[in-house]
């Protein structure tokens, strides 16, 4: 695992939070990942995201700097939150990936060739219709992230549920128009919505069929803790 910090954010960053690497090796203990990088992406406005190098296949997280300050339980689970959407395979499909692309360029081309009119609306509703889908796809996978965070924070010790509740608290809030119905357009559920899904203690909708059909494995809670966990994972 590599850490890249800038040094001008290194001064800033708290003493308690300098368990982070520690913190995921310990989780990536219970994933079947390769490899993972961790950036300060100072564009993210008090956000993270997770993403693969599709040359060489490593995971990557890149953390908003204003996540540095939010103390250590917050940055933590946000962490495990975006760990987990590597460990579950979060958009590594290739048809998801490019057909919304391919219907733009197939709307694009029927432009081009002044397709009649029929068509081209037709074109334009399964255009609608993939983002959409895609977006309600990425919405229940925010859910599934939350959900196994959980379960991989409590197999490293630590207090799964109380770390991802204090990470959804700490979320910005939604606009208005995003909380009255814009979401149904967007990839995130509104912070509230995950913050009581996580509080029901209901599983996530999909996770069951992710961790049976993806072939992920449900890491078991920890009998020690943290520390214990990780001493076991570098004398191996």
């Amino acid at each position: 695992m590599t850490t890249t910090i800038p040094p001008a954010a290194a001064e800033r960053i708290p003493d308690e939070l300098a368990g982070l690497a520690d913190l995921a090796a310990a989780l990536r203990v219970h994933t079947t990942r390769p490899g993972l990088l961790i950036t300060l992406d100072p564009d993210l406005d008090h956000n993270a995201r997770a993403s693969v190098n599709l040359c060489d296949g490593t995971d990557r997280i890149d953390i908003s700097p204003d996540l540095l300050t939010s103390g250590p339980q917050p940055l933590y689970g946000v962490l495990a939150h975006e760990i987990a959407h590597h460990a579950l395979n979060h958009g590594d499909g290739i048809i998801r990936r490019y057909r919304a692309r391919v219907v733009q360029a197939a709307l694009l081309a029927g432009l081009a060739l002044n397709l009649p009119s029929l068509a081209l609306l037709g074109l334009v509703g399964l255009m609608f219709g993939v983002h959409l889908a895609d977006a309600r796809r990425s919405r229940l996978e925010e859910y599934d992230a939350d959900a196994y965070a959980v379960r991989l924070l409590d197999a490293a010790g630590a207090p799964g549920r109380r770390i991802v509740a204090a990470a959804l608290a700490d979320l910005p809030a939604d606009p208005i128009g995003y909380r009255l119905g814009g979401w149904m357009f967007g990839g995130h559920p509104t912070a509230r919505a995950r913050r009581r899904t996580l509080a029901t203690g209901r599983p996530a909708r999909r996770l069951r069929w992710a961790l049976l059909w993806q072939h992920t494995t449900t890491p078991a809670a920890a009998r020690y803790g943290l520390a214990a966990t990780h001493t076991r994972e570098t004398s191996q």
